[in-house]
């Protein structure tokens, strides 16, 4: 494979009959790719851009034909386009059968264990009206987080590098096309970012990103990462791959190509980026189960927001308490925080006590 690096892996791909058996193996620790389950759905063999696009057809009272039409008019390469949703609607949900994949609520676990998402996201929803009843939040910003997706590019679309906010695990069942995979442990992204610096190459990103960036002299680590996030797939497997073999520059990483019928199953927690070899469609679901709950909530690759961390909290404390445990202390924090800043709550003022002489002139007080 053009640009590979003696630390390549291979990404494993297994049979859906086996797949249950080997589900510990991979879940919340590597990449994987499934076979034998896609190619059977009928997605596969409906999910052309004219059968979605036709006004006409099947699938004329979701308008597909105004969104597809202009992306492809517009946008040649180095983006997808993202329908939020989607496939939870039939007859996408028919289509591209996600609850074959992973079970939705109670029942015997499906091919990739339970996804705790649709129940976590009602919980959500339900402690965000009443948080605004009672007066800690004044609006509904605070939107849950999106379950599926369907995923279209034409030859040369894809995303920049990323790892799926909310620390969900996800799958991606690539129907029509053929991709190009690659992820990266935040361990092997350092790394890839020092022998940037060392070997002299991180003026060289900036030419690569999008929108084009300026690389100052004193480089950092941190900088360059943000740098390698900002480079469209097109030009990460087409410039940046070749730049660094020439330079014998090696990293870690590990690399697929996936083929229609085939799906992709990814951890938390894992940085990635694909790109599309071919038009390519996917359908995609988040998910979220025991082993993720807590990343989930505490959600710490961002910034700590009381509201979104007691929405998270009292959504997962209605289906899964004996699980939140840990979050004991963290969750107490954010309803104080958010109670707060709505003003519930006034600050603690520190007391003072003050031996004061009747004429005023001397006192002496200390704070308690």
């Amino acid at each position: 494979m053009p640009g590979a690096s003696e630390k390549r892996r291979q990404v494993l791909k297994v049979d859906a009959g086996e797949f249950p058996l080997r589900l510990d193996e991979f879940r919340h620790k590597e990449a994987v790719v499934v076979t034998g389950l896609v190619k059977h759905w009928p997605a596969t063999r409906e999910w052309t851009w004219e059968q979605l696009a036709d006004p006409a057809g099947k699938y004329k009272r979701f308008r597909l034909e105004k969104h597809l039409q202009q992306y492809f008019s517009t946008h040649a390469q180095n983006e997808n386009l993202f329908l939020e949703n989607i496939i939870l609607q039939q007859p996408f949900s028919d289509d591209c059968p996600f609850a074959s994949v992973t079970q939705q609520a109670d029942g015997p676990d499906k091919l990739l264990g339970r996804n705790y998402l649709p129940r976590l996201n009602q919980a959500w929803s339900e402690s965000k009206k009443l948080a605004i009843q009672a007066g800690f939040l004044d609006d509904e910003d605070y939107a849950e987080s999106v379950q599926g997706f369907i995923i279209a590019g034409p030859a040369g679309a894809g995303g920049m590098l990323h790892m799926d906010p909310d620390s969900t695990a996800y799958w991606n069942a690539l129907v029509h096309g053929r991709k190009r995979w690659m992820f990266l442990t935040p361990e092997e992204l350092d790394v890839l970012a020092k022998a940037l610096i060392n070997a002299g190459l991180a003026q060289e990103l900036g030419s690569l990103t999008l929108p084009p960036g300026n690389v100052s002299r004193q480089t950092t680590t941190k900088h360059v990462k943000k740098l390698l996030q900002r480079i469209p797939a097109i030009s990460w497997f087409g410039k940046l791959m070749p730049l660094l073999q020439q330079a014998k520059l090696d990293f870690g990483y590990a690399e697929v190509i996936v083929e229609a019928g085939e799906l992709v199953y990814g951890p938390p927690g894992l940085w990635h980026i694909a790109l599309a070899l071919e038009d390519s469609i996917c359908c995609s679901e988040q998910l979220i189960d025991d082993g993720n709950l807590i990343r989930f909530v505490k959600d710490d690759g961002q910034p700590y927001e009381p509201a979104f961390a007691y929405l998270g909290c009292q959504a997962a404390k209605k289906h899964w308490p004996n699980l939140m445990d840990p979050l004991a202390s963290f969750c107490n924090r954010a309803e104080r925080d958010l109670k707060r800043q709505s003003g519930f709550l006034q600050p603690k003022r520190r007391s003072t006590r003050c031996n004061d002489t009747h004429d005023g002139v001397n006192s002496s007080c200390s704070a308690g």
